[in-house]
């Protein structure tokens, strides 16, 4: 009866031991953004260039077992539909160690031309303390600025919590805000 108990005990402690982890927070709405959905944006010169979002993604709530190595992620992204004569957008967000508590952020942007050629603008927001995953929202700012001036296709990013993003600088200086 003995041997029995143990074996029904490492099976809980096995099948039953699992590291929960949370799904994107819907009040961190950083990339408000619907498959199919246009993004238009235009220049001084009033040129325009049209992004379709491809793909959307905010997270869902994941398990895995508690003997797994593994650390927690949560995320929130876009892509745009690629072609061959217009950049394309990648984006995520959010992306932590741990459970419950929090200590950074991640936030990124991939651009890129002609499918080859493409820059990384990322951003890592160090918060002063750990923090509960459920107040984050606290400490994040409503507007977030991604600067890089050695990239060779765009230099800056600004995202606007509720809106996305409301403009991007390309190398040459251009800024390129958001038709709304």
């Amino acid at each position: 009866m003995k041997e029995v108990s143990i074996i029904i005990l490492l099976l809980f402690v096995l099948l039953g031991c699992k590291t929960h982890c949370p799904e994107f927070p819907a009040n961190l709405n950083y990339f408000p953004y619907y498959e199919g959905q246009e993004l238009k944006f235009t220049n001084s010169k009033q040129n325009i260039r049209i992004f379709i979002v491809s793909y959307k993604e905010d997270s869902k709530a994941y398990s895995f077992a508690w003997n797994c190595k593994c650390d927690c992620s949560a995320e929130s992204g876009f892509h745009t539909t690629e072609s061959q004569d217009s950049l394309s957008i990648k984006a995520a967000f959010f992306r932590f160690s741990g459970e419950k508590y929090i200590s950074s952020v991640d936030i990124g942007f991939r651009f890129q031309y002609s499918y080859m050629y493409g820059d990384d603008l990322r951003i890592t927001l160090g918060i002063e303390k750990s923090v509960p995953y459920d107040e984050l929202y606290k400490y994040l700012e409503d507007t977030i600025i991604i600067e890089n001036e050695n990239n060779q296709l765009v230099k800056k990013v600004v995202i606007v919590k509720g809106k996305g993003l409301v403009s991007y600088t390309t190398a040459d200086g251009e800024e390129w805000e958001l038709v709304e």
